[in-house]
């Protein structure tokens, strides 16, 4: 009995070692996937800053508008990883969080060039994965950008995003108050893009008129 007492206190020792080795391991993990997260971030952000420099010596207006384009996406794929490195758990973000300062981001980054635009958002909590992030991000964008150049250019307006959960399904809308669906939102680069992001998240998107008669761009 005592030899069997004996080498049960050796087990649990060893045992008690490699959790205390093993917890150890995953939190020298988890340190190293933020600053990986991070040193990403600010990779991106050095990016966006070499195009915004490049950006500022273009006088073609359409090059101009492009490059501009790329920045808003960059800028999106840059706060995913601010999110993730920022979260208590590396492997989920809060669709909440990250849609409302995606939002906050991408109407500031456009504020002193025009007219004001207002923002609101609406978003249910909802617990996705960085794969789903991405999509999720450059489809807002898209969105967002197409409102900004057709709805909101030298005039302004107000901005409505709505992220909504119902079981299985999410949707997500982007409504301005502007005159109306055009043909070029339609069938533009920018809603090809759209419907890209969302075959990516199993989705379907369609270009509405709003109930305030400007244009509703929904994702489901």
């Amino acid at each position: 009995v005592r030899m069997l007492a004996q080498t049960l206190d050796k087990m649990a020792d060893a045992i008690t070692e490699r959790d205390r080795s093993l917890n150890a391991s995953l939190a020298e993990k988890d340190v190293l996937m933020r600053e990986i997260h991070h040193r990403v971030k600010n990779n991106l952000q050095i990016i966006s800053s070499l195009l915004s420099m490049q950006q500022r010596t273009l006088v073609d207006a359409p090059a101009r508008a492009a490059v501009g384009d790329t920045r808003q996406r960059i800028a999106a794929l840059a706060l995913i990883y601010r999110t993730l490195y920022q979260s208590q758990d590396l492997r989920y973000a809060d669709a909440q969080v990250f849609l409302t300062e995606l939002v906050g981001q991408l109407v500031a980054g456009e504020a002193g060039r025009g007219p004001l635009v207002t923002s609101s958002v609406e978003a249910d909590s909802l617990i996705i994965d960085p794969d789903k992030l991405a999509p999720l991000a450059l489809w807002l964008v898209e969105a967002i950008s197409n409102a900004q150049k057709h709805a909101f250019a030298g005039r302004g307006g107000d901005l409505k995003v709505r992220f909504k959960v119902d079981g299985d399904t999410s949707v997500l809308e982007v409504e301005d108050d502007g005159p109306g669906v055009s043909e070029t939102e339609r069938e533009g680069v920018g809603r090809t893009l759209m419907g890209a992001f969302a075959k990516q998240l199993r989705g379907s998107v369609e270009m509405l008129r709003s109930p305030s008669g400007g244009a509703l761009a929904r994702m489901t």
